[in-house]
């Protein structure tokens, strides 16, 4: 054990558990998240100023956090159910502002896990799903070697991704949380070179082989074999371990999808002025993500479309350009990629260097003469239900079998193979106890419900201007201050954090078919809350007489837990008054929790989820006052709260004056209600001094 860290036995990362919100149907974000990350869940929290309990939220499916926030191509951003109203929820930027935020945190609570199962297992590689079966195999308690054949780990991330996307210090960030666990790592250690497969075998009780797609594919083509023609991969390992490849005046990228527009866009901020893509596909059928390409226009990389290699033309050896032939299409009648050309229309592209991505494949050559099996193809074989290969404790996973993708969808199948590995160690059976990768999700939000929903555009990030990125291999994305977080996090509609019903408590009253302003209530012979209708404002909760409704996420019971610790102990010699502010995170984005230090802020989703209970319990715990803080009717994201909420306030009123207390210690403050500066501040000092005036509770 090193000096100074202690040992913990850490709970492994679980895809599925037993709680009300993995009985119910996903949120669309987090269903379309290959790791099934509760997006929901930490854009609340971020909301709520809770920003570690956030980051929580996040690593604890995702051992590479701190990547996806920079390069994730975020799926769930696609499924966000805002898109039925205006723009997606920008979650990758949300997530970069939480982990931030919590770099103290995540640092300090790194600690070595005891190795409890006496047995030993290798990971032949670095990158996403070699990091995620790792670390969950080292929670689960067993004692983890890293073989990594660069001379740092990452593997793909490190070696190939550029630098200007994603920092390495968040890498490093993500690297440091698993290899904390007291997981062991050799490193400039490639096997089949310097250790043989064999021998990990004997060494180790089981093997894992997660060493994604590490070669470049070349072309076919006269011409292509000679100085000035580079492949990607090599290439990217140069820019990303700063060996300044040299490459003229012209630079040339054969292909289309993501990895060329690393490639070019690396081109440029090495400083090559001219740089061009040549590219079979149509600008509408380009592989690579939209913003990748519209990010590469910007800085001036010339796109051909609908053009594809014919030959390398040199001047004795040295290259002078591409010719290429005319596209006719890429895909044939049955969507196959089959492209054709016309032979005749050719033209050449002056290039001093061309460099080749049109795909990438596994080096398999440590295999050889060895138990696992190479099919026809060149592929590993493997039995898709254990993650296992043909050669028993030896198992795969990421790229190496699912073939080119994200590093989110490499996180998801390195989590399967660990538990299967787990499993088979333990001598338990593997086959139907993997995580399957669909989950049930929310329906699309019907449009009466969408029609009754405010228009809120999504905060745009800010870049660098073309001009200065492409001088700098630094990150060119500025991320979201929190003024800005708290803004965004707020447009979130909390799907699947909605409520729920419990009939064994249900009268079928009716009641929160009556309130509920979105139509979500269907009542039979107890009451059922659509999911696809219901947004998550609370409002049904607190006034079901049976309380027979909670909250998925939030719930109002929670947020009375939470009451004494927010108030803590009175000091009897204080000045001013003690305040519980109960606020709406909804216009925290703009305004921010800078109140007086009195004042005790409770941020929640809506104030509509505040019980009358909450204010007793407020007052129990040693408030002198309470405030309920909210948006006033014309800026607040539901619909018909303000009645609601104003008689609960008056129903506090009401019983703390039965108990012999001042009805004007509660109270219900609207946010645009203050004179100049921030209107919460403003309106939580006036209320403050009402209260003083009235005197404090306790002395």
């Amino acid at each position: 054990m090193s000096p100074g860290k202690t040992e913990t036995t850490a709970q492994p990362y679980r895809p599925y558990g037993a709680d009300i919100k993995e009985t119910r149907p996903y949120s669309p974000c987090r269903a379309a998240c290959p790791a099934h990350t509760d997006v929901q869940a930490y854009v609340g929290l971020i909301a709520q100023g809770r920003y570690t309990e956030a980051f929580e939220v996040i690593t604890a499916p995702n051992p590479i956090a701190s990547v996806c926030s920079m390069i994730c191509h975020h799926p769930c951003e696609q499924a966000c159910r805002r898109c039925a109203v205006d723009e997606p929820l920008a979650v990758r930027h949300l997530k970069r502002f939480a982990i931030e935020k919590s770099l103290d945190y995540r640092r300090a609570k790194r600690k070595l896990v005891k190795k409890t199962k006496g047995k030993s297992i290798a990971i032949i590689g670095s990158g996403p799903s070699g990091l995620t079966a790792a670390r969950d195999l080292a929670d689960f308690g067993y004692s983890v070697t890293i073989y990594e054949r660069h001379p740092v780990l990452g593997g793909m991330l490190a070696s190939a991704i550029p630098p200007y996307r994603l920092p390495r210090e968040m890498l490093q960030e993500d690297i440091d949380d698993v290899v904390s666990r007291g997981i062991e790592v050799k490193t400039n250690c490639e096997i089949g070179k310097d250790v043989k497969l064999d021998e990990l075998t004997k060494k180790h009780d089981a093997v894992l082989i997660a060493i994604g797609l590490s070669l470049s594919r070349s072309l076919p083509i006269p011409g292509v074999d000679g100085p000035g023609v580079l492949l990607a991969i090599p290439f990217l390992e140069d820019v990303a371990f700063d060996r300044k490849p040299k490459l003229g005046k012209k630079v040339l990228v054969i292909g289309g999808g993501n990895v060329a527009m690393d490639v070019a866009r690396s081109a440029r901020r090495l400083g090559v002025k001219d740089v061009s893509m040549v590219c079979l596909e149509s600008a509408e059928e380009m592989p690579a993500w939209k913003w990748e390409v519209d990010e590469a226009v910007e800085e001036n990389v010339k796109i051909n479309n609908r053009w594809g290699p014919k030959a390398v033309k040199r001047d004795g050896e040295r290259v002078k350009g591409l010719e290429v032939k005319k596209v006719k299409s890429v895909f044939d009648a049955n969507g196959r990629f089959n492209p054709a050309y016309d032979e005749n229309q050719t033209t050449v592209l002056e290039a001093d260097t061309i460099i080749i991505t049109i795909g990438q494949m596994s080096n398999f050559s440590f295999l050889k003469n060895s138990a696992v099996k190479i099919d026809e193809r060149g592929r590993v074989e493997w039995n898709q239900a254990t993650q296992m290969s043909s050669a028993k404790g030896v198992f795969v996973s990421g790229e190496v079998v699912t073939g080119p993708g994200s590093a989110i969808a490499a996180v998801a199948n390195g989590h399967r193979a660990a538990l299967a590995m787990h499993l088979y160690c333990q001598g338990e059976a593997i086959e139907g106890k993997l995580p399957v990768q669909e989950k049930e999700k929310i329906a699309e939000m019907p449009a009466e419900v969408a029609a009754k929903i405010d228009k809120l555009p999504r905060l745009k990030i800010k870049h660098l201007a073309p001009e200065v990125r492409c001088d700098t291999m630094a990150h060119f994305e500025i991320g979201y201050d929190e003024t800005e977080a708290l803004k965004e996090a707020g447009r979130c509609r909390g799907c699947g954090g909605g409520a729920v019903v419990d009939p064994k408590k249900c009268m079928a009253c009716l009641t929160c078919k009556r309130i509920c302003p979105y139509g979500a209530p269907v009542v039979t012979s107890v009451s059922e809350i659509r999911p696809e209708y219901c947004q998550a404002c609370g409002l049904c909760a607190p006034e079901c007489p049976g309380q027979a409704i909670s909250m998925v996420s939030y719930d109002v019971r929670e947020v009375r837990n939470t009451l004494p610790s927010v108030v803590g102990k009175a000091d009897p010699k204080r000045q001013e008054p003690l305040i519980v502010a109960f606020m709406c995170t909804h216009h925290v984005g703009v305004l921010g929790f800078d109140v007086q230090k009195n004042v005790k802020t409770v941020p929640v989703h809506c104030t509509s989820r505040i019980d009358v209970l909450d204010f007793l319990k407020a007052v129990e715990s040693g408030a002198d006052g309470v405030a309920v803080v909210r948006c006033n009717d014309g800026t607040c994201k539901y619909k018909d709260i303000a009645p609601r909420v104003n008689a609960r306030v008056k129903r506090g009123q009401e019983l703390i004056k039965a108990l012999g207390m001042e009805p004007g210690r509660i109270e219900i403050l609207t946010a645009w209600s203050g004179n100049g500066g921030n209107p919460y501040a403003a309106v939580c000092a006036e209320f403050s001094e009402r209260v003083k005036k009235i005197g404090m509770r306790v002395k």
